[in-house]
């Protein structure tokens, strides 16, 4: 009895915990910046609520925060890279390709699905301040009708654009959420459509 109790309660954690991986988004952001001290970037990625959250920076800093409790780690520099004879690499790709069939029927379908996958989970927004300029102003017209190209809606009110000047001070912001059962759906178009299953086994 207490075993079948157990095995329950166990089985309605996995249940619970599948259906908020399936359905609970997980918000990512992006910072980008640029000023006098160089370049600077930051990745981040938190699920319920911030419970859980990964982050990466220019400092290849990986912050891991779990239940609130921060987790710090750096790759170390030093570490050796055992280097593989170049023939027996190329064997080893040509061995993995082997198997595959590049179709044109499966690469359009797997760029249809990216396609889908990109307008769904775009950001809804991009912010932008600061001053950003090119010598040549053909370059920062360019730039600024890239956002509706790619059909983003773009904040600029604090964005100062210069047209005869090289001037790249300026921070980017953005975000967006990410659904564990679209992905799943997505996923399972791929692998049940035989020509992109081929593709990527």
């Amino acid at each position: 009895m207490i075993i079948m109790d157990i095995f329950i309660v166990t089985l309605t954690l996995v249940l619970v915990l599948l259906m908020l991986l399936l359905f609970a988004p997980f918000c990512y952001g992006i910072k980008l910046s640029n000023d006098e001290k160089g370049f600077f970037y930051r990745a981040n990625i938190c699920w319920m609520f911030g419970l859980f959250k990964l982050a990466y920076n220019r400092e290849n800093l990986f912050y891991m925060r779990l239940f609130g409790i921060l987790i710090k780690t750096k790759p170390n520099k030093h570490k050796k890279v055992k280097i593989k004879n170049k023939n027996e690499k190329n064997d080893k790709a040509r061995k993995k390709c082997k198997g595959r069939k590049l179709t044109k029927k499966g690469v359009k379908y797997l760029v249809e699905c990216f396609t889908k996958l990109v307008k769904k989970y775009r950001p809804k927004k991009l912010v932008l301040s600061g001053e950003l300029g090119f010598e040549d102003p053909s370059i920062t017209g360019f730039i600024q009708g890239l956002a509706s190209a790619f059909e983003l809606s773009v904040d600029i009110e604090d964005l100062k654009l210069i047209y005869d000047e090289d001037i790249f001070n300026w921070k980017l912001h953005t975000s967006g959420k990410i659904t564990g059962y679209y992905l799943f759906f997505i996923f399972l178009k791929l692998i049940l459509y035989k020509p992109t299953r081929n593709l990527l086994r």
